[in-house]
C-alpha cells in the first residue's frame, strides 16, 4: 500500500540519483497528496510515476530512475515498492492539466518540489489504459467522491461513459 512517506522517500531517492530538485508526478499515487478520506484499494500499488519536466535528457533521466530505484531493482527489492520514471509523454493528459496541478512539498523529502496532477486529469491516461487495475482505481474513486463523473473533463467523461457502456 503505497504511503506518503513512502512517496517521500521515492521523491528523496529520485532526486538524488538524478541531482534535480523538480519532479511531475502523474498516476495514481496523486491522491497522496491531493485527497483526503482515500479508499484502501486505490492505495494498492507498490509505484509512484515521476518525471523531470523541461529537461532536454527527459528520456535518459526516466530511464536511470527505472533502473536504480525502478520496478526490480535492489531498491524495491529492499523497500517491496519502487518508482517508475515516465515521461511527460507516457501519461494521456489533457492539455491544460498544468492549470490545476498544485505544487507538494515535504519535510520528508526538503528541497524537492513535485508537481501533482489533479485526480480528475489522471482519470483520462486510466481510462485510455484501461486495464483492470485502472478500472478499479476509477471505480473506486467515483464511488468514494475522489472525483465526480460530472467534474471529470468532458472528453474524459465521454470516453468513461463510453467504455463502462462497451464493458455491459
Amino acid at each position: 500500500m503505497m504511503r506518503r512517506d513512502k512517496l517521500d522517500h521515492l521523491v528523496r531517492a529520485a532526486s538524488t540519483l538524478t541531482g534535480h530538485r523538480r519532479f511531475v508526478l502523474v498516476g495514481s499515487a496523486v491522491i497522496l497528496v491531493r485527497c483526503n478520506n482515500i479508499p484502501g484499494d486505490m492505495l494498492l500499488t507498490p509505484e509512484v510515476d515521476l518525471f523531470v519536466p523541461d529537461v532536454p535528457d527527459s528520456e535518459a533521466v526516466s530511464d536511470a530512475i527505472e533502473a536504480d530505484i525502478g520496478r526490480g531493482s535492489s531498491f524495491h527489492q529492499q523497500y517491496g515498492y519502487y518508482c517508475d520514471g515516465v515521461s511527460a509523454g507516457t501519461a494521456v493528459m489533457p492539455t491544460d492539466w498544468q492549470q490545476r496541478a498544485v505544487p507538494y512539498e515535504s519535510s520528508g523529502c526538503p528541497g524537492v518540489t513535485v508537481i501533482v496532477a489533479d485526480p480528475e486529469d489522471i482519470a483520462l491516461p486510466k481510462i485510455v489504459a484501461w486495464r483492470e487495475k485502472d478500472k478499479d482505481w476509477l471505480k473506486s474513486g467515483l464511488r468514494s467522491g475522489i472525483f465526480a463523473l460530472n467534474l471529470i473533463r468532458p472528453a474524459s467523461r465521454a470516453c468513461l461513459i463510453q467504455r463502462l457502456d462497451w464493458e455491459r
